[in-house]
């Protein structure tokens, strides 16, 4: 019995080589082209300039924070969201930029003090809101910002 199908000849095998080398051939010059077809990058911007605002938030004495047995403290009453951990945003008409409070010490000037950092803060703002959790914002120049480290005190 013979099979049903023409035996391989060596005419096939010259065009079956002739074809994968053109493929070849077609798949080097799609790469080669590919990687000369897009333009070049535009140049980009320099980075605007940013600042970061370091600074402290001061709960006075008395009724307004609670101390712990480890040097530590947190606000109570109106001020029971300012703990470690509390968000602090600093914004401005077209950006933010966020940090927390870490910190939180009772001082022995019978205060609770806990500092915060804000990086990224866009430089060249008329003016910057600072607030602290639920409490009323703050405004300040950019200059106030830069030339020393915030102080809230909330009382």
């Amino acid at each position: 019995m013979q099979p049903s199908y023409p035996a391989p000849t060596q005419r096939r095998n010259v065009w079956m080589w002739a074809g994968a080398a053109a493929g070849f051939g077609l798949a080097v010059t799609s790469f080669l082209g590919a990687r000369h077809a897009h333009p070049a990058a535009a140049p980009s911007r320099p980075p605007a300039e940013n600042f970061v605002v370091t600074g402290a938030v001061v709960l006075d004495g008395g009724t307004s924070f609670i101390p712990d047995d480890h040097g530590g403290c947190a606000g109570t009453g109106g001020h029971a969201d300012i703990k470690d951990g509390t968000p602090v945003l600093l914004t401005t008409g077209a950006a933010m930029a966020g940090g927390r409070l870490t910190d939180g010490r009772t001082l022995t000037d019978g205060t609770c003090r806990f500092w915060f950092a804000v990086r990224g803060v866009p430089a060249g703002q008329d003016t910057y809101l600072l607030m602290v959790a639920g409490q009323d914002p703050r405004q300040f120049t950019e200059q106030e910002l830069k030339s020393t480290v915030v102080t809230l005190r909330l009382g």
